[in-house]
């Protein structure tokens, strides 16, 4: 920063369980130097303005069509220009493993990036997408702060399992490996969980990992098959246990232990899902008592 520069900076931050996402404008020419960030990876999206980034021996300019993925185990050096503003999500490296051993099936020693993050390339922009939703929800207050700790998980394994999807790495060449064409024994282990599993708290990537396939793979497989995602064959399994136990029990049973039952944590948005998918609420399907 020169001397004659104005220093002026702001930064918003919110917590995740496991990420975090952040704001960042700088009114005036500055040089960041963190060395190595150790232990989380930093991916940052330009929104306004350009900065040089260096992460090891690569060097990126990053401008709106270009981001960054900082690596914790590579020196990062910085000079973000005037007028630059990013969003930035912070993403512990113990977590990025843990993904990736999962979807994988290896376990992997660490992961790094590609630096390069191309923002006009569909499936990255894609991903940005869904970061920029995510930056919505939190603003919302439906995500991250007070949000419940299920939501909240899953919306953070969506976030680093598609990254790891779409940036190259050293273990794309794993999640590439792992393609199985139509396989039915990978259907049918996925919907075994699915069937016998719904009431406990599953993610896409436990159901990818029993079925012996990637996330992306059983995803193209269920759209093949069934028409759907494997997260919307669980919605709908745990809906449909919930309305078998609402017409069953009637009212010897509350709508909120019907909903724990069935698999759903959250019982304002479990009441909103049955009734998108029933037309009408539980308690009015415990008050027609349809099967007497």
């Amino acid at each position: 920063m020169s001397s004659g520069d104005r220093f002026d900076a702001c930064q918003n931050r919110v917590d995740g369980e496991r990420l975090s996402l952040n704001y960042i404008r700088y009114g005036a020419d500055v040089t960041i130097d963190p060395g190595e960030l150790s232990e989380f990876y930093l991916i940052q999206i330009p929104i306004a303005g350009t900065a040089q980034v260096r992460n090891g021996i690569r060097s990126v300019y990053s401008t709106r069509s270009v981001g960054v993925v900082l690596n914790p185990d590579r020196h990062t050096t910085m000079r973000w220009h005037e007028g630059c503003e990013q969003v930035l999500v912070q993403i512990e490296k113990s977590y990025m493993r843990d993904i990736a051993v999962r979807m994988t099936g290896v376990d992997v020693n660490s992961i790094r990036f590609s630096p390069g993050l191309d923002l006009n390339h569909e499936s990255i922009a894609s991903w940005a997408w869904r970061l920029r939703a995510l930056f919505g929800a939190a603003e919302a207050g439906q995500a991250f702060q007070g949000s419940d700790l299920q939501q909240q998980s899953q919306l953070e394994e969506a976030l680093v399992m598609s990254l790891l999807e779409v940036q190259p790495s050293t273990v794309s060449h794993f999640l590439g490996e792992r393609r199985s064409g139509a396989s039915p024994a990978i259907l049918k282990r996925a919907l075994s969980l699915i069937n016998e599993q719904f009431g406990q708290d599953i993610s896409l990537l436990d159901i990818s990992a029993f079925a012996g396939t990637t996330p992306r793979n059983l995803q193209i497989l269920f759209k093949r098959e069934l028409g759907c995602t494997p997260m919307e064959k669980l919605r709908d399994v745990r809906l449909n246990f919930a309305r078998h136990l609402l017409v069953s029990s009637g009212k010897h049973q509350s709508v909120a232990d019907i909903a724990e039952k069935s698999g759903h944590r959250h019982a304002g948005r479990f009441s909103l899902a049955y009734k998108t998918c029933f037309g009408e609420s539980p308690k009015e399907t415990q008050r027609r008592r349809p099967f007497g």
